[in-house]
């Protein structure tokens, strides 16, 4: 029996990566699209190779180490970081997973506030004044953020009372999806994703907290940070829409779905400015969502 999970996880894991790898080739193809581009196409067939390539060109490409950054904690945040947004896909129940445990839903809750610290860790090791900028910048957003959706999580706790995920997705109704445009707007928040990629914004950091990553370092950042993504939109179809039912491979077509969501807002809209971004995570998002804790508690006591 362990010599079955450990193969199954091992599968389940390298089919995370892959999907990730053709996400990037699906979201180049998307804004080639809007932007009346072709997009990736000259390797193989309408470029079907081409995240597989992206892949090999950076992990075959130098690692190089700044001479006075902590070489140590420099090497270990982009492995942690992989690591925490591949491990979190166990509590997911689909393809591979074996078993949902029974708290899936607090160890969610626990793991999604430890993604941070590898950003913090990678920006305060690389001892560069953009990558530091960069990795607080992301600290200060994910903390304001998740005050905003550690109470969207809570207050579903009162009208569906379990801590499993897969819970969520056997008592979702059609109402909740009311609270839609709350959640989304938080996952952008957390998961960096336009307008709010500010950790990375190009224009004044270079690259953010990860200018000084090259190589195969940068390609564990890119797959955790994409890892997350798609985790997020799996996450959504549990927690929104399992009330429409269908198979797993109906709820991936859900999720692709809503990836492409995430993609046409990254190319939609403009980034904030930083001020503003903060002001209203606390002035608007979260009285907002206090607001909507005591309709649930409400709704959940009738």
């Amino acid at each position: 029996m362990l010599i079955f999970s450990s193969i199954s996880w091992i599968v389940h894991v390298l089919l995370i990566l892959l999907s990730v790898a053709f996400f990037t080739l699906f979201e180049r193809k998307v804004i080639g699209l809007f932007h009346a581009r072709v997009g990736p196409n000259k390797v193989s067939f309408i470029g079907i190779l081409q995240p597989l390539l992206d892949a090999f060109k950076l992990l075959m490409k130098q690692t190089l180490t700044p001479l006075s950054s902590n070489k140590l904690i420099y090497a270990l945040a982009p492995l942690f970081s992989l690591f925490l947004s591949v491990y979190i896909w166990r509590f997911i129940h689909i393809f591979f997973s074996y078993r949902t445990r029974s708290y899936s839903f607090l160890i969610f809750f626990c793991i999604s506030s430890f993604i941070v610290f590898p950003v913090l860790l990678s920006g305060w090791s690389s001892n560069s004044k953009y990558t530091l900028i960069g990795s607080l910048r992301s600290i200060a957003q994910s903390v304001s953020y998740e005050s905003v959706f550690r109470t969207v999580l809570v207050s579903f706790l009162f009208l569906v009372p379990s801590f499993r995920i897969v819970s969520y997705s056997e008592r979702s109704r059609l109402f909740f999806i009311l609270w839609f445009p709350l959640w989304l707007i938080c996952t952008l928040a957390e998961t960096h994703r336009a307008p709010f990629d500010f950790s990375e914004a190009e224009s004044e950091l270079v690259s953010g907290f990860n200018t000084e990553y090259s190589g195969a370092y940068f390609a564990f950042i890119f797959l955790s940070e994409y890892s997350v993504l798609l985790f997020s939109c799996v996450l959504i179809v549990y927690m929104f829409f399992g009330f429409l039912g269908g198979s797993y491979f109906y709820r991936i077509r859900l999720s692709m779905l809503l990836s492409f969501l995430f993609i046409w807002i990254r190319i939609t809209f403009c980034r904030f400015r930083y001020d503003k971004l903060m002001a209203f995570c606390w002035k608007t998002l979260l009285p907002f969502s206090l607001a909507l804790f005591i309709i649930f508690i409400c709704l959940s006591s009738i």
